[in-house]
């Protein structure tokens, strides 16, 4: 049985959907396919004796057809890990992260993902109120600003399956750009985004 996780703090995506993702209501993407880039700032974690406190992941997804969180769609997927985790951490992080290790990943991982590969990566991760900024090395640059709605209230959707409250904070990215291979290169600038300070774990 694998160790016990659990890892809280902020959680930000960006996607190719125009105004807000359909897939959390299991509806098809624009253009029936989904590029999106999920980024975390693990503010305090632990596997098992492993401190992942400090640390950032992010994760790459693209799906050719059909409604991303669908049991029959495949995910082709790339995990990028911070490039200051010690061994132990990059392990337990990959393992979190590519489902070896329970909760919503493994989940994930067992339903859709059909090929995955990992790299390591620099992160800069930072987030004033409903506004984050994110550099993944030259891979990943993601910039989001909050959406408010009437009375100038933030946005909120659910169910999304990456935070234990499943409710998100609704946004848009103002640069939305990812260039890892020929597969994982997309420009979705200005298009959906999601926030949250997050919390999961496999208990």
């Amino acid at each position: 049985m694998a160790d016990s996780w659990s890892i809280t703090g902020d959680y930000v995506e960006a996607c190719n959907c125009d105004v807000s993702c359909q897939c959390v209501l299991l509806e098809p993407p624009d253009d029936d396919a989904c590029a999106v880039s999920f980024a975390w700032r693990i503010e305090d974690g632990r596997y098992g004796d492993v401190d992942l406190s400090g640390l950032h992941a992010a994760m790459l997804v693209r799906s050719e057809e059909g409604v991303l969180f669908d049991p029959a769609v495949a995910w082709h997927m790339v995990v990028l890990v911070d490039e200051t985790a010690d061994d132990d951490q990059r392990a337990a992080l990959e393992d979190v992260l590519l489902g070896r290790a329970g909760g919503i990943f493994a989940a994930a991982a067992d339903t859709h993902v059909e090929r995955a590969e990992v790299a390591t990566a620099p992160f800069s991760f930072t987030r004033n109120d409903a506004d984050f900024s994110v550099e993944v090395g030259d891979v990943v640059s993601m910039e989001v600003v909050g959406k408010y709605g009437f009375n100038d209230e933030l946005g909120t959707i659910a169910p999304h399956p990456f935070t234990k409250d499943r409710e998100m904070s609704t946004g848009k990215s103002t640069t939305a750009t990812v260039s890892y291979d020929d597969e994982f290169t997309w420009d979705v600038s200005g298009n959906n985004a999601f926030f949250c300070e997050f919390e999961l774990a496999n208990g």
